[in-house]
């Protein structure tokens, strides 16, 4: 048997457990979704490279559209993503970059969002009793294994 799924428009606050009791931060209660990044390839501890690397990933804000997505790797500058498909508000906005992996080991990349209202995401979590609304700078680490040149046969 199927369930159905569907909105329902009602016209006073729900009074569910989660939004009268938990989705509160200093007894506000949060309404809208702080502006958020996360980068989905690579997957953290993943193999990648030497040599390039597509980075993607996916952001969102409720406040306004995203405006722009930064990835940075290792310490190096923030470097403009490339945002994939149209800006909408309360939609997801993809986002890729394209990276060059050249030296061996643990390679550490981050990304940040900024929406159309001007809000970014901090290098820290704001803390809260539950955790909820965390939207700090997302973090992978990957590996890159040390490049290894051809051996030639010596046979003949």
């Amino acid at each position: 048997m199927r369930g159905e799924t569907g909105i329902e428009l009602i016209g006073r606050p729900f009074t569910g457990y989660f939004q009268v009791e938990r989705y509160h931060i200093g007894g506000e209660p949060l309404t809208l979704q702080r502006v958020r990044s996360l980068i989905i390839e690579p997957a953290p501890g993943q193999r990648a490279g030497p040599g390039d690397l597509l980075i993607r990933g996916v952001a969102w804000s409720g406040a306004a559209p995203i405006a722009r997505v930064e990835v940075r790797i290792d310490d190096g500058p923030w470097q403009p993503a490339r945002l994939v498909g149209d800006r909408r508000q309360h939609a997801w906005q993809w986002w890729e970059h394209p990276a060059r992996l050249s030296r061996p080991g643990e390679v550490r990349i981050r990304a940040r969002a900024t929406d159309q209202a001007g809000q970014t995401q901090p290098d820290r979590p704001q803390w809260n009793p539950l955790g909820y609304a965390n939207n700090a700078v997302h973090q992978v680490s990957c590996a890159v294994p040390p490049h290894r040149p051809l051996r030639r046969s010596t046979a003949t």
